[in-house]
């Protein structure tokens, strides 16, 4: 009789155990799925936020251009000599927190009918790196073959990124404007080279405006040599399109003189 009854309290203690292990088994299960769970909720919620956030708040301001591309101008015109010339203009002004570089563009002119007349790669830009607030002007002059029969319309494809170089500007002074004896305006100054290095082709550009604050032209020109702490002169005119420009017409005129940079 004791010998059955210690037999059936050992199977009892057996039959315990086992209900135990197989109650913390399911418990920690049970955990585990509570906890996977609870991580796909927070993954949903932090996405859920995230597009709530895009949906509700404006973009971050790196994720959108730094910069607006201006309405551009086509100007057609006859020299002296009766040669077609149209001059392109498409202003860009940097409108971000960080100075931009600028690299050369192509610009498309349509007609009226929206009928592809020329397309012009290479466009150069002026000044290349860009601070902000400031606004640069990609500009080309070239001789057509034969006069448009209507109004002509840019289309400009710009390339512009954040500046990884420098912005390097040279001081100007000593500035006068007059009517250039072959048509046009000339500009006369003097750049001094106020860093430390030595540039061997500083650019001289000049933007013109009219009373109505009407881009109507510019002046360039490359000098030779500028050596550091160096002030050297320098004459530039307005270029072939439109030699009936006249000194008397140029309200203001912004004027950048600074080295060649490269960014790649």
């Amino acid at each position: 009789m004791k010998k059955g009854m210690r037999l059936f309290s050992v199977a009892l203690v057996l039959v315990v155990f086992a209900l135990m292990a197989l109650g913390s088994g399911g418990a920690s299960n049970s955990t585990s799925e509570n906890k996977d769970a609870d991580s796909a909720t927070s993954v949903t919620t932090e996405s859920g936020t995230q597009n709530e956030s895009s949906s509700n708040t404006q973009k971050p301001a790196e994720s959108e251009n730094p910069y607006e591309v201006g309405d551009g101008k086509v100007a057609v015109y006859k020299n002296s000599i009766g040669s077609v010339w149209v001059q392109i203009s498409v202003p860009v002004k940097n409108t971000g927190e960080a100075n931009l570089y600028l690299s050369s563009g192509t610009m498309d002119l349509e007609d009226k009918d929206g009928h592809l007349v020329e397309s012009r790669s290479m466009v150069s830009v002026y000044p290349q790196v860009l601070k902000p607030g400031e606004t640069a002007w990609y500009y080309e002059e070239t001789i057509l073959d034969e006069e448009p029969s209507s109004d002509l319309k840019v289309i400009p494809h710009v390339d512009v990124e954040k500046a990884s170089v420098d912005c390097i500007r040279y001081e100007v002074s000593d500035l006068s404007l007059a009517d250039d004896t072959y048509g046009g305006v000339k500009l006369t100054g003097r750049v001094e080279n106020t860093t430390d290095e030595d540039e061997s082709m500083p650019y001289v550009i000049a933007f013109l405006y009219d009373a109505n604050d009407e881009f109507i032209g510019q002046a360039f020109t490359i000098m030779d040599n500028l050596k550091a702490g160096e002030k050297m002169g320098f004459s530039m005119s307005t270029t072939s399109s439109n030699d009936a420009l006249k000194a008397e017409n140029v309200d203001r005129y912004e004027i950048y003189a600074y080295p060649i940079q490269f960014q790649f």
